[in-house]
């Protein structure tokens, strides 16, 4: 039905008198002064009152909605933007710091570690906590469906947080430094040996040994020199087949925990999906 004339205008002022009431018996109460004032309003006056409303509630929610991004993707708040929810939402405010706390007990856990694969091992038994976690809510038919969404989101912020802590220890000196399982393995080996060395009477017992023997030897040493070239050639070759196969069986580790981190990650995609959440990059 269409309206017209100043029935059109009597009942557009009544809808927007409305509004104005509604506001007030929800707790929004309005001073006397902006009552009274309100009790001469015209519909045009109206009109552009409801507009600015509004218009402010859209700036409020483009702000706390950019805010909101800003820590589901793992960044760092401004001091304005901190301020804002210490006013506006202070459970909000509390929960960002709790994930920041997470995210530095995270770096401080890879600065600990001793070798490359011990790193991948503490990134992917964090990953794994925080699918579990995110398993737990989704599938918890008892939590309301916008309270999985609210959970979710917070696991994504952590999620994002420890990739971001984690890309930036990758790229440092200190873990460009470190050994491998291997290396530090054969580190070790080396520094027992070390520890473990003949004392210098055992030397010198041995020197006399080898000294009652040199006679021998020397005469042996043209005989030997044949072989010992042939075996020389020989041992080059083991030796190369053996750093090759080390250099193999470390790239195969390496992508194995490439692959187990990839699978965590899927998971979690899938979980954060659950919840109504599209992610296209996780980890």
């Amino acid at each position: 039905m269409i309206l017209s004339g100043t029935i059109a205008s009597t009942v557009q002022l009544q809808m927007l008198n409305n509004k104005w009431m509604q506001k007030k018996e929800s707790g929004n109460v309005l001073s006397k002064q902006e009552l009274n004032e309100r009790s001469t309003w015209t519909s045009e006056q109206f009109m552009i009152a409801d507009f600015q409303e509004r218009l402010e509630h859209n700036r409020e929610a483009e702000k706390r909605q950019k805010i909101d991004n800003k820590i589901m993707s793992g960044g760092s708040l401004s001091p304005e933007e901190i301020s804002y929810l210490e006013k506006n939402d202070p459970v909000a405010l509390k929960k960002y710091r709790e994930t920041k706390e997470e995210k530095e007990s995270y770096k401080e856990k890879l600065r600990q570690c001793k070798t490359k694969e011990e790193v991948d091992r503490v990134k992917l038994q964090k990953l794994g906590e925080l699918e579990s976690s995110l398993s737990s809510i989704v599938n918890d038919p008892a939590i309301p469906k916008s309270a999985k969404l609210a959970k979710a989101q917070e696991i994504l912020a952590k999620t994002n947080n420890i990739e971001a802590a984690h890309l930036e220890f990758v790229k440092s000196a200190d873990y460009q430094s470190m050994p491998t399982d291997d290396e530090k393995k054969e580190q070790d080996a080396a520094d027992n040996d070390i520890s473990d060395e003949i004392t210098d009477s055992e030397k010198a017992d041995n020197a006399e040994i080898t000294d009652a023997s040199e006679n021998t030897q020397d005469k042996a040493d043209t005989i030997t020199d044949d072989n010992n070239q042939i075996c020389d050639i020989k041992n080059t070759d083991t030796a190369d087949t053996k750093a090759s196969d080390k250099t193999s069986e470390k790239d195969n580790r390496k992508k194995e925990y490439s692959t187990e981190i990839k699978k965590v990650s899927r998971k979690l995609k899938k979980g954060f999906e659950a919840a109504d959440m599209h992610v296209d990059i996780i980890v």
